[in-house]
């Protein structure tokens, strides 16, 4: 990872963080976030994956995901330049071993 990715993608950890940290307590099932990025595709490679309990129902996960998609999307902007399309953003069930 070239200086300037490394730093670019330190602003996207922060911003995510915090859309994460204030998310937690006001959108249902939500649990964490997380991003994947390749910078010699970027930012047509750049994925948010949002993470909710395995317990919240698929209503209640869609809802949380409408809620979540803007919030990433103007965290985001600012930093990448661009409205991140909302078929970058994901959600899935968070897996866990019993």
């Amino acid at each position: 990872m070239r200086k300037t990715d490394k730093k670019l993608d330190n602003q996207i950890v922060k911003a995510l963080t915090g859309v994460c940290e204030a998310s937690k307590n006001d959108v249902s099932g939500f649990d964490w976030l997380t991003h994947e990025v390749n910078y010699q595709r970027f930012p047509d490679s750049l994925v948010i994956t949002l993470v909710f309990t395995e317990s919240t129902p698929e209503a209640v996960l869609q809802h949380g995901l409408n809620q979540l998609v803007p919030r990433v999307q103007d965290a985001l902007a600012p930093i990448i330049g661009i409205r991140l399309p909302a078929h970058q953003i994901e959600a899935r069930y968070e897996h866990q071993v019993h």
